[in-house]
């Protein structure tokens, strides 16, 4: 069983988490024994590794966190992806939590998202030079910043869409029936308010086809994440407002 910095339960299955551990597993199971050969000899806190398991006790052993992080920091920042994928899952447990501590912020899984993309730019950015000492504690700092950031933006780009959509097209919010909807993102592609592309998302979110989920599945079925897709959409839907508000309102559709 692989280690974790923060002795976290380790998740498997198709959350982020279980993906993600899934995976290492994967790795570790072939222990990488070149690419650990390659950071022992470029860096002497991993000099008596050899294979993924290895670099994990490193960080486990007492006193030694600090200088291995570091190294698989310099490591990951010179271009090795494999470098960087360990320190991810060294601090995946601690990631983990950050996203529980936001729970009721957004769904499990669009939190725990939104910890492990903030995780990985910290890695990215991490100042190994200024601040080598409590990596792990200034690591999981940092993603814990990226991800309040990053929430308290979502709460102001994320007003209530299909409200304003509601509003603008004269249906009810909580309405299925799309032909208001529809006619007024027509409306809103002729009049160059929005893209077709972002028409088509706010459709596919908001009032999919029968039988077919919206939300988050709208965002997974677009190829992008669902705070991306809300995100897309909430400037869209404001685009429109303010469009409706400048026009006379949605015209009708030219008979075919």
């Amino acid at each position: 069983m692989s280690v974790t910095i923060t002795g976290a339960r380790r998740q498997t299955g198709t959350g982020v988490a279980g993906r993600l551990n899934d995976e290492w597993d994967r790795l570790r199971a072939g222990g990488q024994p070149d690419a650990v050969a390659r950071w022992a000899a470029a860096e002497p806190a991993l000099s008596g590794c050899r294979r993924l398991a290895d670099v994990e006790a490193a960080v486990a052993a007492a006193g030694g966190a600090d200088a291995v992080l570091i190294a698989l920091l310099r490591l990951a920042h010179a271009g090795d992806p494999l470098a960087g994928r360990t320190v991810l899952q060294l601090m995946l447990g601690k990631a983990i939590r950050i996203a529980a501590g936001h729970a009721g912020r957004d769904s499990r899984e669009a939190l725990e998202h939104a910890a492990v993309a903030a995780l990985w730019t910290v890695i990215a950015t991490y100042p190994t030079t200024r601040r080598p000492a409590r990596v792990a504690a200034n690591l999981a700092m940092d993603t814990l910043g990226v991800v309040s950031r990053e929430l308290a933006h979502r709460r102001t780009e994320t007003p209530a869409e299909p409200d304003v959509l509601a509003a603008v097209a004269g249906i009810g919010a909580g309405d299925t029936a799309d032909t208001g909807l529809t006619e007024l993102l027509a409306w809103a592609v002729d009049a160059k308010a929005v893209s077709v592309a972002d028409a088509r998302l706010l459709l596919d979110i908001y009032a999919p086809a029968p039988g077919v989920e919206g939300g988050a599945a709208a965002a997974e079925r677009a190829g992008i994440s669902w705070a991306a897709a809300r995100q897309r959409a909430s400037r869209a839907a404001r685009r429109i407002a303010v469009a409706v508000r400048a026009d006379e309102g949605p015209r009708a559709l030219p008979a075919a």
